[in-house]
């Protein structure tokens, strides 16, 4: 819901602006770029790291009281590791996705990949350069 009101808040301001209106491209390569360089975050390595292993997770938070209170805090919490790692991805997910079902896909099964994977942490630094290359050559094409 709260990617759906970005979107609508999004297209509101497009709306607004005429440059904007006809330069659409801006968008996608700031959301490229934004994207391909948070691949190289630490705090993206944190949260991956938190969400790949839900199991010690919960092994190091699990207090063993008030059982369905907890669990629920326990889902949160190991969620929000999970949408702190993968937030740009799924953004580019989103607005890809909106167009063409196979980029969410293969978007989709990239992001799966990096998180279930044992190697695929080894995935986001070439990520994350295919998506900087790919923004810089959406401003080429367009400037």
């Amino acid at each position: 819901m709260l990617a759906h009101a970005a979107d609508m808040g999004l297209h509101a301001i497009v709306a607004r602006d005429a440059f904007l209106s006809f330069n659409g491209w801006i968008i996608s390569v700031l959301v490229l770029a934004i994207a391909g360089l948070f691949q190289f975050s630490r705090f993206k390595y944190h949260c991956l790291d938190k969400c790949r292993a839900p199991f010690s997770f919960i092994n190091e938070h699990w207090r063993g009281s008030a059982e369905r209170r907890q669990s629920f805090m326990l889902g949160v919490h190991h969620g929000l590791f999970c949408v702190g790692c993968c937030w740009a991805i799924m953004l580019l997910m989103f607005l890809m996705g909106s167009g063409s079902v196979g980029w969410m896909l293969a978007i989709g099964a990239v992001m799966a990949i990096e998180k279930n994977v044992a190697w695929g942490k080894r995935l986001s630094a070439p990520l994350g350069l295919g998506l900087v290359l790919a923004s810089t050559a959406v401003l080429a094409l367009n400037i």
